[in-house]
């Protein structure tokens, strides 16, 4: 991402990991293009918006949240 960043000319502000740069960082349980590894922490604007072993920064799912009913009520 350095070269893209350079060709852009932003490579002060992003395209690489260092203090003071602008980065989403994902870190994977295994290899990162393999459909059995899953992310176990994410990064976004520097703070940590998941983590895999946190259910408190875990995104609610509609599977989670269930059906409701108009007056609020799980069907």
């Amino acid at each position: 991402t350095l070269n893209a960043a350079h060709a852009l000319g932003i490579e002060e502000q992003t395209g690489s990991i260092e203090a003071g740069k602008m980065a989403d960082i994902v870190l994977w349980d295994g290899n990162p293009f393999s459909v059995y590894s899953r992310a176990e922490k994410v990064f976004i604007d520097g703070a940590q918006a998941y983590d895999l072993h946190d259910p408190a920064l875990q995104p609610a799912t509609d599977f989670d949240l269930g059906i409701m009913d108009p007056e609020g009520e799980r069907l």
